[in-house]
């Protein structure tokens, strides 16, 4: 038998003996990283670990961004931007494998989707339905007087860079409608951030809001309009509309349960996406990417911005009877 030599640590099985014979394998950390999307996206699997594992172990937590869990009680959280966890005392689980992990071979967030990923990463296993729903808390802030429709241009791979005309057009559609988009986001980098789209008849709130305020915005806003990026996950934990246009990763792959509704008031606008293209034979030897594609091949899976507008008005309409029904 053809035999290949891995690191020890990679396998699940060897930790969870070593964890046993020095004594830790009571005291679990379970680790976050990624983008703010990923990790939102691992709030289930935290969850749900200390609700079934809370009364036989005590949990930690190490992650880059602690304010997106500080609603979940673990026994200490890392915050990894100022302090690394000495992992030989704990029996570590991670909801996001580095690409050099063995685990790597067998599942990639790219093509999983978004909330079972960090479940069978750490436990090999997905939720039950009734766990897989995200729950994020916020305090609240003064939020502008009109928050019917909340705008995300963002800016990151190839394939979910919409050009700037792209979005200057659904910006046009919606104030001729006589809506005032917030247009939200962040300049994380050179890589990461939002197209330079017009603000005109806009409130624009790029860079002026940090994670609780941008959660607590995308929870209590009618309509959130997005590329496939983290305000469709934090915009999943509220109420609102949420219409994306879905080009690198498979729509299925980046919706969610809501009120145990699958991708309830949820909409995918795109027309295809890089995953047409992918090659998905058990043969390949390449690593499965989708994170680029040409000028063309993104233009053919735009929608009409015209399209995107008049989504969101009727949603709005919903939302105004569903007051009107409410307050009789």
């Amino acid at each position: 038998m053809d035999q290949v030599l891995i690191p020890a640590h990679m396998m699940p099985g060897f930790r969870t003996m070593k964890a046993i014979e020095r004594g830790v394998h009571e005291n679990l950390l379970l680790t976050t990283w990624g983008g703010i999307g990923d990790q939102v996206c691992a709030e289930p699997t935290l969850r749900y670990a200390l609700e079934q594992f809370g009364d036989k172990a005590e949990i930690s937590l190490a992650t880059h961004i602690p304010e997106v869990f500080r609603h979940l009680k673990f026994k200490e959280v890392f915050d990894l931007n100022k302090v690394k966890p000495i992992e030989e005392n704990y029996l570590t689980f991670h909801t996001i494998h580095q690409q050099t992990d063995l685990a790597w071979q067998f599942l990639n967030h790219c093509i999983v989707n978004a909330v079972d990923y960090p479940a069978l990463s750490a436990f090999r296993c997905t939720l039950p339905i009734a766990s897989k729903e995200i729950k994020l808390y916020s305090e609240p802030i003064d939020l502008p007087e009109d928050t019917r429709i909340v705008l995300h241009p963002g800016k990151h791979w190839q394939t979910k860079t919409f050009p700037k005309d792209w979005w200057d057009e659904l910006i046009t559609y919606l104030v001729g409608l006589q809506f005032t988009p917030i247009i939200i986001g962040k300049d994380m980098d050179d890589n990461r951030g939002t197209v330079d789209v017009k603000t005109e008849g806009c409130i624009d709130l790029r860079n002026k809001l940090d994670l609780n305020g941008m959660t607590y915005l995308l929870q209590n806003c009618g309509v959130i309009l997005t590329n496939d990026s983290s305000p469709i996950h934090i915009g999943a934990s509220g109420n609102a509309f949420i219409g994306y246009v879905a080009t690198c990763k498979r729509p299925d792959y980046i919706a969610h349960w809501r009120r145990g509704q699958w991708s309830w008031r949820m909409k995918n606008f795109g027309r295809g996406g890089i995953w047409e293209h992918l090659d998905h034979l058990p043969n390949r030897t390449d690593e499965v990417t989708v994170d680029k594609c040409t000028p063309a091949q993104l233009a053919s899976w735009l929608p009409e911005p015209m399209d995107l507008a008049e989504w969101a008005a009727i949603s709005l309409q919903e939302l105004e009877k569903e007051k009107r029904e409410a307050s009789h």
